[in-house]
């Protein structure tokens, strides 16, 4: 075992070596410069659902991805019934352009929190990390009910984060059905 790994760095130390005395550019950084926000509201889509990964904090334990979503309504009043899905479509602006960057959505609930009725926790934030956000392309983060017991009436609200610096904030005022 030890031979392949002493050929490998050999063989690497080499190529460095050669690359030492050819002159290269360094790769741009990201760089994120805002947001454009496009559409807000409920919306459907062919929502996929996976289990949570590290840094992805739900009060389901899971993380939908949405397809070929359609924006249904603008208004800040979301219908808490099951399926009922909303949130905020939106375009990162920088450059270069189509270079990933990761967010995050925050979503901040009413004060009594969400109970997930399987474990007994109660959320009243919500962090989710998005790795591969394009810059200048449409992207879509939002929250979609499942079961009855995360529609919490009250205000619900959602911000987009780079880093340190908040990007886009709404408020959803979900409605007792």
């Amino acid at each position: 075992m030890r031979l392949p790994l002493l050929v490998f760095s050999l063989l690497a130390a080499a190529a460095s070596g050669a690359a030492a005395q050819t002159p290269t550019a360094a790769e741009p950084t990201p760089t994120v410069t805002g947001i454009t926000v496009t559409s807000a509201g409920t919306y459907t889509a062919q929502t996929t659902s996976t289990p949570a990964r590290s840094g992805q904090q739900t009060p389901t334990g899971t993380v939908g991805t949405a397809a070929d979503w359609h924006f249904l309504s603008d208004s800040t009043d979301i219908p808490g019934k099951a399926g009922t899905q909303f949130g905020i479509e939106f375009r990162l602006d920088g450059a270069p352009a189509g270079d990933a960057v990761t967010l995050y959505a925050a979503f901040t609930f009413p004060p009594q929190g969400i109970r997930n009725p399987n474990t007994g926790a109660v959320m009243r934030t919500a962090k989710i990390a998005f790795p591969n956000v394009k810059i200048g392309a449409l992207s879509l983060f939002g929250y979609g009910f499942d079961n009855d017991w995360e529609i919490v009436p009250g205000v619900w609200t959602e911000q987009i984060w780079y880093q340190d610096r908040m990007l886009a904030e709404r408020s959803f005022r979900v409605l007792k059905e």
